[in-house]
């Protein structure tokens, strides 16, 4: 709804939330700030943001047709370097799917489709499996007594896949994997300004010499950039890539970590068995644990009011979906299969849903299976902890020490 009288609505009360990537989970801080209000705001960058928490404020808010999220709407004080919303190019370059509006994101989003079709999505699904076991293969020759799950496991899948998929050389995932940790996981904001234009320099250097890359999606989209009648142009197929890179891995990476840290933490007759079993479990996971708490940004167009409160016209805009998918008064560990991830919206809602999301349902549900089925007596190591690594917007396991057998 649009605001016409501004000294009517409410003002945001002030909270706060952890801003800054720590070697902590930020779940149960991020809970207790959205209980503060439906509307929140939070010091940030010596301004401050807005958060909507309310279950049915968010999803007013993911689809409101003047809640903008175009790369021109981001205002200055946001252009911090190490921020990945300061380090998008300028539309005349290229935009991003999830930083672009109307038009241009239809376009986008029609152009990736086909990659994301059904009929590929199962044919990616037997290459994820392909990868799943080899990589249980290699858990399985190692015989050690503990494993970080997360390090030998979770995360290897995706990132393999992407580089496969994408068509990158293969000593691109070693090269990724240390950027990206760099990137998203670091307080050292000269570092993630760093990392961020070397995972930029990467990509433009793969882009721009194409005889390395196998062919993939990559390669695919240079096809539709060659010639008069190109669909695409070079430096979209850059930024594009580097979207899929940190959808693609990433978040599947620490998807499937949470969901095999709920099944080892519990005992073994507690644990998903059929393929129903696994998709429900993937679907509570998704609900309590969002890899992404707080998706990317909005920009009201002009003043709106929801649920009472103020979002002035250009402030920028959270939704927390950690909240959102939870009843009122849910505390951070409250993971039951039994709920089936019911009503989350850990994928978005409305025109910006993730294109990719049946691909990382699959990848997960893979991953778990395979995982559980080879090893169907591990469990939590008593001897080293569980640690997260996160922030407001990205949260993640950095380790899962599990034990393979109960000997």
């Amino acid at each position: 709804m649009t605001a016409s009288t501004n000294n009517a609505l409410t003002e945001a009360p002030q909270t706060t939330m952890p801003v800054d990537p720590g070697p902590f989970d930020c779940m149960p801080e991020l809970l207790a700030a959205a209980r503060v209000a439906p509307v929140v705001r939070i010091p940030y960058l010596d301004q401050h943001a807005f958060v909507v928490c309310d279950r049915e404020l968010v999803k007013a808010a993911l689809t409101h047709p003047l809640m903008g999220k175009d790369i021109t709407l981001v205002p200055d004080w946001m252009r911090k370097p190490g921020l990945m919303v300061g380090s998008q190019p300028p539309p005349e370059y290229a935009r991003a799917m999830i930083m672009s509006d109307g038009a241009d994101h239809a376009r986008i989003r029609r152009i990736h489709a086909p990659v994301l079709s059904p009929r590929n999505t199962e044919r990616w699904g037997e290459r994820v499996a392909v990868k799943v076991e080899g990589f249980l293969d290699e858990l399985e020759r190692a015989g050690t007594a503990e494993v970080n799950v997360v390090t030998d496991f979770t995360h290897k899948i995706p990132l393999a896949f992407i580089s496969e998929m994408l068509g990158l050389p293969e000593e691109a995932e070693r090269r990724l994997r240390g950027i990206t940790d760099v990137m998203l996981y670091s307080a050292d904001y000269p570092a993630r300004k760093e990392a961020i234009g070397a995972l930029f320099g990467a990509v433009e250097d793969w882009v721009r010499d194409p005889s390395v890359l196998r062919d993939g999606v990559i390669t695919g989209l240079l096809a539709s950039s060659d010639g008069p009648d190109a669909a695409v142009t070079e430096g979209e197929v850059i930024v594009w890539t580097l979207g899929m890179i940190i959808t693609g891995y990433e978040t599947t990476g620490s998807l499937i970590s949470a969901a095999l840290y709920e099944a080892l933490r519990r005992p073994t007759a507690e644990r998903p068995r059929t393929e129903a079993d696994i998709k429900a479990w993937i679907e509570e996971t998704l609900r309590v644990h969002p890899p992404f708490p707080h998706p990317t940004w909005r920009f009201p167009l002009e003043d709106i009011e929801l649920g009472g409160y103020l979002l002035p016209k250009g402030s920028a805009v959270q939704v927390s979906i950690a909240a959102a998918n939870r009843e009122p008064g849910e505390e951070a560990d409250s993971f039951d299969a039994a709920r089936q991830g019911l009503g989350h919206l850990s994928f978005g809602l409305g025109a910006h849903y993730c294109i990719g999301a049946s691909l990382v349902r699959l990848e997960a549900q893979l991953a778990v299976s395979g995982f559980l089925g080879r090893f169907p007596n591990a469990r939590l190591s008593t001897d080293t902890a569980v640690e997260w690594e996160s922030e407001w917007m990205i949260r993640r396991m950095s380790v899962l020490p599990a034990l393979l057998t109960n000997s």
